[in-house]
C-alpha cells in the first residue's frame, strides 16, 4: 500500500518538495563557511537584520503542530484557541517590547539564564537551562510526530514503523543544515519557511472556497449557523475550552515562551539595537495575527466543505477522534483538491513548518549547553557541530518512539510547554520584582509547581478512577483540559517562591554594583522600582 501511494504522487510534486529540501540544505552549506566562533554560530555575530529574525521568531513558534493542529481545531472546535493566540500580538509582544527587550539588551548576557546565576545561584541557572532543554526536546518530538501523521495520510499508511521512518528523514535533514550553518542558517531558512507555510495555507483556503456551495457567502452562513467562529463562550467548567481557559492559556503560556526561553532571548541578541529587536517582535506579531487567523479560516472551510453531503460528512465524523483529527487537512488535499503540484506544495509547507522548529530548537539546545554549562567556552566550530548533531539525533529518536503513541500531539505540546515555561517564567518574574527572593525560595517554588502539575496531569488525569475524578467536582475538570497547565504551574511557583523567600531572606540583597555594570542607570531604576512594587 505504501509503495502504491508513493507512486500515486506525481513527479512534479516530488520535484517541488525535493527542490525545497535541497535549497535549505544548500543554505546550511553556504553559512558553514563563516561560523567559526560561539558568537557567530549561536548569535550570528549579533549583527543580523531584524526582518529575518522576526520571521524566524514567527516560523519557530508555529511549527507543524500548528500547520495541522490549528486547522483541526477550527474544523472540529471553535475559535477559543485563536483567542489565546491573539494574546501574542496584542498583549505579550507589547509587554516584551516596552519593558523586557530594553532590559535584556542592556544586560549584555549571552544567555538569559546568566541573569539567574547573578540574581540567585549557579544551580538555578543550570536548573533553568535543563528545564528549557526538556521543553525543547518535548516540543520538537511532538512536532515530528505531527509530520509523520500527516504524511501517513498522504502516503495512505498508519503503520508506526512508516511514521518512525518519516520522522528520521525529516529530523536528520534539519539536523544536517543546522549543524553546518548555525543560527544564521536557522534564521534564513526560517525566513523561507515562513513564506512557504503561509503560501500553502492561502492556496488551500481559496481552493476550499471554490469547492464550497455558495462560495464565501455559503461559508459564512454555515459557520454562523453552527457557531464555528465563537471565541467568547462563558459556559462550561474547567474542563471546557472557553473564554476563561483561553485567557489563562494565552497569557501565561505565550508570556513564558516570549520572555523566559533561551530561544527567544537568543533571537533578541542576534540584532544590534533595542529598536531592531522590537521591530523583529513586531514582524512576528503581524505574521502571527494574519497567519493564525488564516489557519482557523481554513479549518472552518474544511468543516463547511465536509458537511455539504452525507458521504463527506461521514468522512468528517470518522476523523473526529483524538489523533486522527490531524489527518483531516491532508485527506482533503489528497482526495478532493485538484491541480498538478498541489501535493508537492503541501509537503513543502509541512516540511517548512517542521524544519523551522527543528533547526531553532536544536541550535538553542546546543547554545544553552555551551553558554550555561560551559560558561561560553569557545568549543570550536567542530565541537559545536557535533553537539548540534547529538541533540538532533536524540530528538529524532524521541520523536520516532512517539510514533507508537496514539494521543493528540497538540494537547501534549500545550501540556509540556505549560509546565516548563511556567517554571521559567515564575523564576524570572520573582527574581526581577521581589527583592527578597532567595535561591531556596526559587528551588522550592519550581519544585512545588512541578508537583502540582504532576498531581493534576498524572494522578488525577491518568491514574485516578473516574469516580474519584467526579468526586472532585469542578477541580476534576482540570484533568481534561491542558489549557490551564501554564497558569497553574506559574502561579503555584510564584506563590511558594515568594512565601519561602520571605522566611529564608536574611541579608540577601540585589548586588547593585553588579547591576550597574550590566545595566544602564535608567534600566536599573526600572528594575528597582519593579522590585519595590
Amino acid at each position: 500500500m505504501l509503495h502504491a501511494a508513493i507512486n500515486d504522487i506525481s513527479g512534479i510534486d516530488w520535484t517541488i518538495c525535493g527542490i525545497y529540501l535541497a535549497a535549505v540544505v544548500a543554505l546550511g552549506v553556504y553559512f558553514s563557511r563563516t561560523e567559526d566562533t560561539n558568537d557567530e554560530f549561536f548569535h550570528g555575530g549579533k549583527s543580523m537584520h531584524w526582518l529575518p529574525v522576526g520571521l524566524s521568531l514567527f516560523a519557530t513558534t508555529f511549527s507543524s503542530n500548528s500547520f495541522v493542529g490549528l486547522p483541526a481545531e477550527g474544523a472540529f472546535g471553535d475559535y477559543h484557541q485563536l483567542l489565546a493566540i491573539f494574546f501574542i500580538p496584542f498583549i505579550v509582544i507589547p509587554i516584551a517590547c516596552k519593558w523586557f527587550i530594553p532590559l535584556y539588551k542592556s544586560w549584555g548576557y549571552d544567555s538569559l539564564y546568566e541573569y539567574f546565576e547573578h540574581r540567585f545561584h549557579r544551580r538555578i541557572r543550570l536548573m533553568a537551562s535543563s528545564v528549557f532543554m526538556f521543553y525543547s526536546a518535548g516540543w520538537m518530538a511532538t512536532m515530528l510526530l505531527a509530520v509523520a501523521r500527516v504524511l501517513g495520510e498522504v502516503l495512505e499508511t498508519s503503520e508506526p514503523l512508516h511514521a518512525a521512518l518519516i520522522i528520521f528523514i525529516v529530523g536528520l535533514l534539519a539536523t544536517a543544515y543546522t549543524a553546518m550553518g548555525g543560527v544564521k542558517a536557522v534564521i534564513w531558512t526560517d525566513t523561507i519557511q515562513a513564506f512557504a507555510l503561509g503560501g500553502g495555507m492561502v492556496l488551500l483556503f481559496f481552493a476550499l472556497l471554490g469547492d464550497i456551495e455558495g462560495g464565501w457567502a455559503g461559508y459564512l452562513e454555515v459557520a454562523a449557523r453552527d457557531s464555528k467562529m465563537n471565541m467568547t463562550s462563558l459556559t462550561g467548567g474547567l474542563a471546557e475550552h472557553n473564554l476563561y481557559s483561553a485567557c489563562a492559556y494565552g497569557f501565561f503560556l505565550y508570556m513564558g515562551g516570549q520572555l523566559a526561553t533561551y530561544g527567544a532571548y537568543q533571537r533578541y541578541i542576534t540584532v544590534e539595537t533595542v529598536k531592531e529587536a522590537q521591530l523583529s517582535l513586531g514582524v512576528k506579531g503581524i505574521f502571527t495575527l494574519f497567519s493564525c487567523g488564516l489557519f482557523f479560516l481554513v479549518g472552518t472551510a474544511l468543516y463547511v466543505f465536509y458537511q455539504q453531503d452525507t458521504s463527506t460528512a461521514e468522512i468528517f465524523n470518522a476523523y473526529d477522534t483524538g489523533a486522527t483529527k490531524d489527518r483531516l487537512l491532508p485527506n482533503y488535499v489528497m482526495n478532493h483538491l485538484q491541480g498538478v503540484g498541489i501535493t508537492g506544495l503541501l509537503l513543502a509547507g509541512l516540511f517548512a513548518a517542521a524544519m523551522s522548529s527543528l533547526d531553532s530548537g536544536i541550535n538553542s539546545m546546543t547554545a544553552t549547553l555551551v553558554t550555561d554549562w560551559y560558561n561560553g567556552k569557545n568549543m570550536g566550530k567542530g565541537v559545536n557541530r557535533k553537539l548540534t548533531l547529538y541533540f538532533g539525533l536524540a530528538v529524532t529518536f524521541v520523536g520516532a518512539a512517539m510514533a507508537f503513541i496514539n494521543a493528540p500531539v497538540f494537547d501534549i505540546l500545550v501540556s509540556v510547554a505549560g509546565v516548563t515555561l511556567g517554571l521559567l517564567l515564575s523564576v524570572l518574574l520573582v527574581g526581577l520584582f521581589y527583592r527578597k527572593a532567595t535561591t531556596v525560595g526559587a528551588i522550592c517554588g519550581m519544585a512545588s509547581g512541578l508537583f502540582v502539575y504532576a498531581v493534576i496531569r498524572l494522578f488525577i488525569g491518568k491514574l485516578a478512577s473516574p469516580e474519584f475524578v467526579d468526586s472532585l467536582g469542578l477541580i476534576g475538570g482540570l484533568a481534561h483540559n491542558t489549557w490551564w497547565d501554564a497558569m497553574i504551574t506559574t502561579c503555584t511557583s510564584i506563590i511558594v517562591m515568594t512565601i519561602v523567600s520571605t522566611f529564608t531572606y536574611k541579608s540577601v540583597v540585589v548586588d547593585e554594583s553588579l547591576l550597574m555594570r550590566r545595566t544602564s542607570s535608567k534600566h536599573l531604576s526600572e528594575v528597582k522600582s519593579g522590585i519595590d512594587a
